[in-house]
């Protein structure tokens, strides 16, 4: 995302200010549209993605604090950058605590804003380009929480794939410390079992005596301490 593929919305009611800013924009190459209320600005996310969104904190119909609130529910990946000639340290500490990414008080300096803008924009492409890398290397080295690139990892998680998509009880067998857990559970998660418990348990933990009452329960009166009805872990 460089500059001359950005797309940023001005919200101010001032014809004045909004002109300027969208004429500052223009030159320095971004896509620029605006709107003169929150009203509008809310009907322009609607239907089309902003990039970045300056938004006057004083406008009639709905303010920016109402603004910023409907871009965290309606555009959740615009950067909003508040200005206001009212500034106040409440204000902006609301602002700053719904997400916005800097308050600037009216008069600013030119220089001010475009750098604000320009870092904003800037940290929004590194936050698209590390989703995108992280997708990528799910995609093509990682399964769940196993990650790995080798030819024999990435046939694991080939398995792990054609398995969970079946109705089979699976074995896995492996070394201490070699991730037996992990394709358990990248088994369970991607398959159609998804939404039920997956439960873990360390046989090697429970005494001999108790494995068959821990895994398959007892009624009550089974035997000497059988006080009431335990359901298994199988159950």
């Amino acid at each position: 995302m460089g500059q001359n593929d950005s797309n940023i919305l001005i919200v101010d009611d001032e014809p004045g200010m909004r002109e300027f800013l969208e004429i500052m924009l223009q030159k320095d190459g971004y896509s620029v549209d605006t709107a003169t209320d929150g009203s509008e600005a809310i009907d322009k996310i609607e239907g089309s993605l902003f990039d970045l969104a300056i938004v006057d904190i004083q406008m009639p119909v709905l303010n920016g604090i109402e603004v910023l609130k409907k871009f965290n529910e309606k555009s959740p990946d615009t950067t909003v950058i508040m200005i206001t000639a009212y500034a106040s340290h409440e204000t902006a500490i609301e602002a700053m605590k719904l997400g916005a990414y800097d308050y600037i008080t009216k008069p600013f300096k030119i220089d001010e804003i475009k750098l604000v803008i320009k870092k904003a924009l800037e940290k929004k492409k590194l936050e698209r380009e590390n989703t995108r890398l992280r997708k990528e290397l799910e995609t093509q080295y990682g399964f769940g929480n196993i990650i790995g690139r080798s030819p024999s990892i990435v046939k694991v998680f080939e398995l792990i794939k054609r398995v969970s998509e079946l109705n089979v009880n699976v074995l896995i067998t492996g070394e201490s410390g070699t991730g037996k857990e992990l394709v358990a559970r990248a088994i369970h998660y991607s398959g159609t079992r998804h939404e039920k418990p997956f439960v873990p348990v360390n046989c090697g933990a429970i005494p001999e005596s108790l494995m068959e009452s821990e895994l398959f329960g007892y009624k009550k009166g089974a035997f000497t301490g059988a006080l009431r009805d335990k359901r298994g872990l199988f159950e």
